[in-house]
């Protein structure tokens, strides 16, 4: 279920953000497109930022529930903060990490995600500490 939290940054100026916990099952990417919908309905968020953004978290969480290494009953944790210039989505889940490699032209079958997410996004990676964890950032003047 969605929960959106505000967290200070500076004094009197909340920062909008959403946490949520996804099981890592088949409705993670239709339940994550929900709640990131939400919230840019809530911010004002519109037109091919909101578009993009959506497309972009349903990726990676789908990456997520078919490709993780960590155990099946894992659950896979969503965070999206929205700062003065960008949001930035992070997506966690329970393997140990991989090496991002470019989409296989020859492959008839799938490997679009993060080629979509490389190709939309401003900035993007994968942190190798800890759990995998894949982040993207959408500048907010794409709007």
């Amino acid at each position: 279920m969605m929960t959106p939290t505000s967290h200070k940054s500076r004094p009197q100026a909340a920062v909008p953000s959403l946490q949520l916990a996804l099981p890592r099952n088949v409705e993670a990417p239709a339940e994550a497109r929900s709640a990131v919908s939400g919230l840019c309905a809530e911010l004002g968020l519109n037109g091919s930022l909101r578009q993009t953004l959506i497309l972009l978290v349903s990726e990676v969480v789908s990456n997520a529930v078919l490709h993780s290494r960590g155990p099946s009953d894992a659950g896979i944790g969503l965070s999206a903060v929205i700062g003065e210039d960008a949001v930035r989505v992070t997506v966690t889940d329970a393997g140990s990490g991989f090496t991002p490699l470019r989409r296989d032209p020859s492959r008839a079958d799938g490997g679009y995600g993060l080629y979509l997410v490389d190709s939309a996004a401003s900035r993007w990676g994968v942190d190798p500490s800890g759990p995998t964890s894949v982040w993207f950032e959408l500048e907010l003047d794409a709007q």
